[in-house]
């Protein structure tokens, strides 16, 4: 790949599942920084290590989160580029190539991302915006990107209000200067809250309608009662750490007893499913609170 001595991979991986090999076979010619969370299974690593272009793996004894484990691995990258990526997303070269290009056609832009597609090679993209812009713009709020619209009103590359931490190329130069991910966020919303950081700092993110990335999404992680615990858990405390939710509010409480409400009830008629849901909605206004 021409200009892969440019970008440095990092990858986060928590109970991964074996796609993480097809994610991997794209980027065997660029630099990869790999981020153990744990939880995952011996034999996969074990083949994950066998991988020649890794130049630094690190394993931490517990769950750091996503976000945090992202700004980990960005201070060991001396690449001009890093692109953050996750083990369902496979991208091939030539479009890692066209998201590096562009920064050569937009110099200011701090991300550059592709349009993402399943593995039919069919847009699933839209454009998604701030949670706070929505009733602003909601002329491209949550616009659908399909084959006739991109035609005939997104030509080319656009600059967006937001973009998916699934897979990001970064300016190294302006990301080192405004910082990553917001390190009290677990999972969920860290790209929410690094992408209002740009846009108020009038930092351009540009989806390069010449590159295509594969998001095979909910595949990379295996499914257990812990994983949906914490994807419960803190999609909820997450958003209220974006929306700086003062702990005091009345909210909070109406939300706890109504958690709790229906984590007893759906228990008694042996719902576990959503009582289990619920105790994990409940645990997070509980962290946010008190802790």
């Amino acid at each position: 790949m021409k200009n892969n001595h440019k970008i440095t991979a990092v990858i986060v991986l928590y109970n991964v599942t074996e796609i993480i090999y097809q994610c991997l076979e794209n980027l065997k010619n660029i630099k990869l920084i790999i981020i153990d969370n744990g939880n995952n299974n011996p034999e996969i690593i074990k083949k994950i290590k066998q991988y020649k272009n890794i130049i630094k793996y690190f394993k931490f004894k517990k769950n750091i989160g996503f976000g945090r484990a992202c700004n980990f691995g960005f201070r060991f990258v001396n690449t001009d580029y890093t692109l953050l990526i996750e083990p369902d997303v496979l991208i091939k070269e030539k479009d890692i190539c066209n998201l590096l290009n562009s920064f050569e056609n937009y110099p200011k832009t701090a991300i550059a991302v592709p349009i993402l597609i399943n593995k039919e090679d069919k847009i699933i993209d839209y454009l998604d915006n701030l949670p706070e812009l929505h009733s602003k713009t909601e002329d491209l709020a949550s616009i659908k990107i399909n084959e006739s619209l991109s035609r005939k009103i997104l030509e080319g590359d656009v600059s967006v209000n937001f973009c998916w931490a699934a897979i990001m190329l970064l300016n190294n130069q302006i990301i080192r200067k405004t910082g990553l991910f917001n390190k009290k966020m677990f999972i969920f919303w860290e790209d929410f809250f690094l992408c209002r950081k740009l846009k108020k700092l009038k930092l351009p993110i540009t989806k390069i309608f010449s590159a295509r990335a594969i998001h095979l999404e909910g595949m990379s992680t295996k499914k257990t009662f812990k994983s949906q615990f914490i994807i419960n858990k803190h999609h909820i405390l997450s958003s209220y750490i974006y929306f700086n939710v003062n702990k005091k509010d009345s909210y909070l409480n109406k939300k706890m007893f109504l958690f709790f409400f229906r984590f007893i009830t759906y228990f008694l008629v042996f719902n576990f499913k959503n009582s289990f849901k619920n105790l994990a909605r409940l645990c997070a206004i509980i962290t946010y609170k008190f802790f």
